[in-house]
This record gives C-alpha cells, sequence and structure tokens, in this order.
C-alpha cells in the first residue's frame, strides 16, 4: 500500500504555512470541484431543459419587472463559491510557477490582481451565456439584475479569498484537512464526495439513506398524496419494512466504511464517523423544519431508518478493524447492495406530489428539489467507481 497516504500526517506536525509542492499536489481534485460546481449552476439556470423555442425578445439589457430580495440574494450566494474556486485555484498555480509559496505574505500584488479579475471574468460571462439561453426556455426568464448578482457573487468570493483574512482561512482549514484525514489526492476526490452526500442531505423530501419520499411514510397526510390510504404500504409492514430496513443498514455500513478509507487512522475512527452522520442527520433536521410543512416534520425518520441506522452502525464494527483494501472492497459491495435494495423498495411519487410535501413560499424550490434528488440518485454510482479506484490502486498493501 502507497504509506504516503496513510501514514506520513501522523508523522509530522501541522502548521499554518504549507509549501507550495504540498498545496499544488492537493489541488488535483480543484479542477473537478470546479467542473462539478459549474455543472450544478448550469443545471439549476436551465432545468428542466425541455420546451425550447425561438426566443421572442432578448430581457437581458431591460431591467425586470417583478423581482425579490430572495432571488437576488440567491444569485449572489450561488456565483460567490464559483469565483472563490477560480481566484484560489488560479493564485495556486501562479505561485506554483514562480516558486514561492502559496501563503507567503509577501506575494507580489499582481498575482491576486490577475487571479481576482480573471474569476469575475469568468463567472460574468458564464452567467451572460446562460441568461442568454435561458431566453429560449419558455419557464425561465432572462434578467439584467440575475446578471448583476451573479458578477457581485463571483466578485465577492474571489475577494474572500484573496485578502489576508482569506488566506489565513484557507490555511487553518488545510491543517484541519492534514489533521483528521489521510494524505493524498486520493482523499481530495473522496472529500468532494463527501460535500456532494452532505448537499444532498439538505433535501429533507429524501428519507435518510433511502430512496424515494417521505410519501412512504406519510401514511395519516391523505391530502398530500392522491392514493387512499389502502393503496400504500404500512411502514410496519414485514413486506416492506425488512427490505428497507436491510438497505439502509447496507447504506449505512457502506458509507460509514468509505469515510474510514479517509479519515487519518490516528484519530478515533468510528468517532468522527459518527460526527459526520450526525452532521447529516441535523442538516436533514433542519431543512425539514424549514421546508416541509408541520405534518411532515419527521416523516422522513421511519421504523426502518431506526433499524437500518443502528444495524449499520454496528456492522461497521466489525468492518472496521479490518486491513484498508478489505475495507475498500466491503464498502463497495455495501455501496452497490444499498443502492439496489433501496431503489427496489423505494417509493416514488409524482413530482407535484413531492412538491406538495414543501412549505416554501419564496422560490427556487423547484430547482433546489430536482438538484439535490438528482445528486442522491447518482451518488452511489460515484462512489463505487471511488472505492473501486482505491482497491485497485492499493492492491499492493500489505
Amino acid at each position: 500500500m502507497n504509506s504516503k497516504f496513510l501514514h506520513t500526517a501522523s508523522t509530522r506536525q501541522p502548521s499554518a504555512t504549507l509549501s507550495d509542492t504540498r498545496i499544488a499536489r492537493r489541488m488535483r481534485a480543484g479542477p473537478a470541484a470546479l467542473v462539478v460546481y459549474v455543472l450544478v449552476i448550469v443545471y439549476v439556470s436551465l432545468t428542466p431543459f425541455f420546451g425550447w423555442r425561438a426566443a421572442e425578445s432578448f430581457a437581458l439589457f431591460s431591467w425586470p419587472k417583478y423581482w425579490s430580495v430572495f432571488d437576488i440574494g440567491i444569485n449572489v450566494v450561488a456565483y460567490a463559491p464559483l469565483g472563490a474556486l477560480i481566484a484560489a485555484m488560479w493564485r495556486f498555480r501562479a505561485r506554483r510557477r514562480s516558486g514561492l509559496s502559496t501563503m507567503s505574505s509577501t506575494m507580489p500584488t499582481a498575482v491576486d490582481i490577475e487571479a481576482w479579475v480573471i474569476s469575475v471574468l469568468v463567472a460574468t460571462v458564464l452567467s451572460f451565456l446562460l441568461e442568454y439561453v435561458q431566453s429560449f426556455l419558455p419557464g425561465r426568464v432572462s434578467s439584467l439584475l440575475d446578471w448583476i448578482a451573479n458578477s457581485c457573487g463571483a466578485m465577492l468570493g474571489a475577494t474572500a479569498v484573496l485578502v489576508p483574512p482569506g488566506r489565513a482561512a484557507l490555511a487553518r482549514i488545510e491543517v484541519w484537512r492534514q489533521r483528521y484525514f489521510v494524505y493524498g489526492a486520493e482523499t481530495d476526490w473522496g472529500l468532494l464526495l463527501l460535500v456532494l452526500w452532505l448537499f444532498a442531505q439538505t433535501n429533507p423530501a429524501i428519507p435518510f439513506f433511502e430512496a424515494g419520499n417521505v410519501i412512504n411514510n406519510a401514511i395519516n397526510s391523505t391530502q398530500i398524496s392522491p392514493y387512499a390510504i389502502d393503496e400504500r404500504p404500512h411502514p410496519y409492514d414485514p413486506l416492506f419494512l425488512l427490505p428497507q430496513a436491510v438497505a439502509i443498514t447496507f447504506n449505512v455500513c457502506g458509507f460509514s466504511l468509505f469515510l474510514s478509507l479517509l479519515l487519518h487512522p490516528a484519530n478515533r475512527v468510528w468517532i468522527s464517523v459518527l460526527v459526520i452522520v450526525v452532521l447529516g442527520f441535523v442538516a436533514k433536521v433542519s431543512m425539514a423544519a424549514l421546508l416541509l410543512k408541520a405534518p411532515l416534520l419527521i416523516a422522513w425518520m421511519g421504523p426502518g431508518t431506526v433499524i437500518g441506522l443502528s444495524a449499520g452502525f454496528l456492522l461497521f464494527t466489525f468492518f472496521s478493524q479490518h486491513s484498508f483494501r478489505a475495507r475498500a472492497f466491503s464498502a463497495t459491495l455495501m455501496v452497490f447492495a444499498g443502492a439496489l435494495l433501496t431503489k427496489m423498495a423505494g417509493i416514488y411519487a409524482a413530482w407535484s406530489d413531492t412538491l406538495r410535501l414543501f412549505d416554501w413560499p419564496y422560490g427556487q424550490l423547484l430547482n433546489f428539489a430536482s438538484l439535490t434528488r438528482w445528486i442522491h440518485e447518482v451518488w452511489p454510482l460515484l462512489a463505487i467507481i471511488f472505492l473501486a479506484t482505491l482497491f485497485v490502486k492499493h492492491r499492493l498493501e500489505h
């Protein structure tokens, strides 16, 4: 096994100033993170991707008749990470070519200015193109105000990572990453998957570690679904509960093993796994309180979820004692089996019925719900590819 991947961090003390070589090696997943975020912006901007027709008018250079503070804030927040990502990557690469430390306080101002201009220019052009394409979709409206808000968001994001407090924050994040996660490009890819998983948990209409939506458990909410109560499976029906609990058990164990491959072995891996899962749980509860209708606040936490979480952690306790490669192999099987069983046990209601679960009058609900559901559905496939790659790459482990 590659000893650098597992043991390098345990033999050194993290510091706030990291060499440019180490930073550059950890930026291998940076372009992938940028591509993923751009795809997310494209998806949110152009969904639902049907009904294309010739544009009757191009309203990008006219002031919109209707707008809201919420929509402006969402457009600013959406492009802030994009500006920050581009600026950070440009700065890292520029400093690597110059041979100076990325976190150096004596870096030339021209490098920061160049990174800021490039990031804002790229984000502004991307926003302009997407606003233009929206004019060909009947369900979307091109807006000059959206373009301005997107550009301002990119400016804020780029500025945040280039000013001294921003650079200090990046250094602290890098120290934290070094302390709690193993060193290597593989870990960066895994952390990218972890961020996607946490984001998917913000959709409270998706049950925890399950497929389908909370209509599965909302037996008493007849106003939510057009199906009669006797036409839907009862959550305690063994034919429904058993495969659901087994699927969640596999999902929890597979996800926990996936995390154990990223976490530094010098720390308490079991506790770290539990903390991350609890963070996902808290995200689900918080967003349920914010977005779901009152009767459905805990509808996503069914009996199968409780049984599966408990059994999954017990199963993880057994498999966590195995070697790195054995855990990678077991995690691959668990994630595959869990994804397959949840698809078989999950019940998907019509999309319009799913949207009735929410109580959110401020807009952007369709984009949020569809994006998080899509990430939730594709995550097991990405995780299987990642885990299989780890298993093959570390075949020489002793």
